[in-house]
């Protein structure tokens, strides 16, 4: 059977206009709070987030298996079990985002103590802004599953913009670490919302006879939790560690240039999201999804291609835009984020590609990546720029792993 590829590059360009309009708002906001803040707190605010992204990597759990399955479903016309699935899924979320409050809330007690962060109001907001990403990712992933990419681009547009009005808001007022947190905190509450009434016609929550396997998809959630927890380490680690080991000030340095990156990480990501519904859908028909990935592939590479040589070209002038700074040493670790974070981006196609087949062989290897990337920075930290040489080189040689593994003889999956 002929694979049509025309509708997934139209969603492709949807969503990536969409994203785009989303790390730019967001880049906005981060410009906002690098200009208001010193380096020092700045850093101390990524160092937050950092740890926020680690901790809520699980949860983005349930947004892949919600998509993936919600896909499978609805490539088979069985509406009920989308519904049924949903709404399960929905309730559980709620009940676990209780149940984990006051674990998280005495955690983060301990965290800002450890990263010497003197912000006692971030801890609640920090605690809420967890609770609220139990129920994000089944929203998120009941419209990616079912690929209501408008819905899905559009709570995530009006969060963002909640984001910024809030932030310009507040510096009026006197910006700190708490109330900025608190603007990604209220962002969430809105895309929950607007997700909710987008999909108020694909949530039940009647017990339905639907025979689902939910064994089988909390199984499945394991290899997946583990493998994003690992691919979360390896793109936000080395900024904690960074504030652990080095001053101050040559972390506020590091937390400049992974403005960067994050640009690097996040613009292929939409990739990623078109990607994991139709290769589910598709493996469901057993069609060939490999033209998918090629095609995957070569988009992120030509965006993280063409933003690497255009940032090259004029360093000094984008790290001035989004920063309001351009300290030399950061310009030089912008030129290394740009090269790690677009090998991470590339691996995480894959990941998401092996995730959409329940191929698992990858995940021995990132959990190996991992273990290689902290121990090298534990041991050889003797200039901030030798971190991001430490992440280019792991970030390639996942990233040939990874080629390995998709390209060679394909095997029969799950």
């Amino acid at each position: 059977m002929k694979i049509s590829l025309n509708d997934f590059t139209k969603n492709i360009f949807l969503v990536f206009a969409g994203s785009s309009l989303v790390n730019f708002i967001n880049l906005l906001c981060q410009l906002l709070v690098a200009h208001k803040f010193s380096p020092a707190d700045f850093s101390a605010f990524n160092s937050l987030i950092s740890v926020f992204m680690i901790l809520s990597v699980p949860l983005l759990t349930i947004q892949t298996a919600v998509a993936k399955y919600g896909a499978q479903y609805a490539a088979g016309n069985d509406l009920d079990k989308v519904r049924f699935l949903l709404g399960s899924f929905l309730k559980k979320s709620i009940f676990l985002a209780v149940l984990t409050l006051t674990g998280f809330y005495w955690f983060s007690l301990y965290i800002v103590r450890v990263l010497n962060i003197n912000s006692p109001a971030s801890v609640y907001i920090l605690s809420l802004l967890f609770v609220s990403c139990w129920v994000t990712p089944v929203m998120l992933g009941g419209a990616q599953g079912l690929e209501l990419f408008g819905w899905f681009i559009s709570a995530s547009v009006a969060g963002s913009i909640l984001k910024l009005a809030l932030i310009i808001i507040i510096i009026s007022v006197g910006l700190s670490i708490a109330m900025a947190l608190g603007a990604f905190l209220s962002a969430n509450i809105l895309v929950i919302a607007i997700l909710f009434f987008g999909l108020r016609n694909s949530i039940s929550f009647k017990d339905i006879d639907s025979h689902i396997n939910f064994k089988g998809i909390f199984l499945y959630l394991f290899p997946i939790a583990f493998s994003l927890f690992c691919f979360m380490v390896l793109v936000n680690v080395d900024m904690i560690l960074v504030r652990y080991f080095f001053t101050s000030q040559d972390a506020g340095f590091y937390s400049i240039a992974q403005m960067i990156g994050k640009i690097f990480l996040f613009m292929p990501a939409a990739i990623s999201v078109v990607l994991l519904p139709r290769t589910s859908a598709l493996s469901v028909k057993n069609i060939d999804s490999m033209p998918v990935l090629r095609r995957s592939l070569l988009f992120a590479s030509a965006i993280c291609a063409l933003s690497w040589i255009v940032y090259n070209i004029f360093p000094d002038f984008f790290l001035k835009i989004l920063t309001g700074k351009d300290f030399s040493e950061s310009v030089r670790l912008g030129r290394l984020f740009g090269i790690s974070m677009s090998f991470f981006s590339l691996s995480y196609i894959f990941i998401t590609y092996f995730i959409s087949r329940k191929d698992k062989r990858f995940i021995k290897y990132i959990a190996l990546s991992v273990l290689f990337q902290v121990s090298a920075i534990a041991v050889l930290h003797r200039h901030i720029l030798d971190i991001q040489l430490i992440l280019c080189v792991n970030a390639v040689l996942l990233f040939l792993v990874n080629c390995y593994l998709a390209f060679k003889k394909e095997v029969v999956c799950e």
